[in-house]
């Protein structure tokens, strides 16, 4: 933590990171907007993963598989303005447009692999990362996230 101060001249503790005042409120409003996307991007990724709920997909579908990356497209063209704002709130989180347009593409090219694969920059790593990053920056825990059913 480092010491900074208040408005009135008092010395306050801040973690780094963490926003106060108008940030903090324009952060978490942008966070609980991501919420509604989370939402659907982890519906979405289940999906890629268990057709009807239960039965692993084996990706030899290539209807099904093909509507889940329409899916994503869609997710993504609802989900990048709002990525944009969060930039303006936090510059640091500059590279996550052109890191989710990339892997977008990739997924789209035909990559399925760049939609859920771990150890990559795929389309689930860089949304698991900006999670990451959106509740550092919201002063929040992945524990109470999580509990709350925003961070499983």
């Amino acid at each position: 933590m480092r010491s900074v101060t208040t408005t009135d001249g008092v010395p306050a503790r801040q973690e780094p990171g963490r926003r106060t005042g108008t940030a903090a409120a324009a952060l978490a409003t942008a966070y609980h907007e991501f919420d509604a996307h989370n939402s659907a991007f982890k519906q979405l990724v289940t999906d890629w993963q268990l057709k009807d709920g239960t039965t692993p997909n084996d990706h030899t579908d290539a209807e099904y598989d093909a509507k889940i990356v329409t899916r994503l497209a869609e997710l993504h063209a609802g989900f990048a303005p709002l990525v944009h704002r969060l930039v303006g709130l936090a510059p640091r989180l500059e590279p996550y447009p052109a890191r989710f347009g990339a892997a977008l593409a990739r997924v789209e090219a035909g990559e399925h692999t760049w939609l859920a694969r771990p150890m990559i920059d795929s389309y689930h790593t860089v949304w698991f990362e900006l999670h990451e990053d959106l509740i550092g920056l919201a002063g929040l825990s992945r524990a109470d996230e999580a509990a709350a059913g925003r961070a499983e």
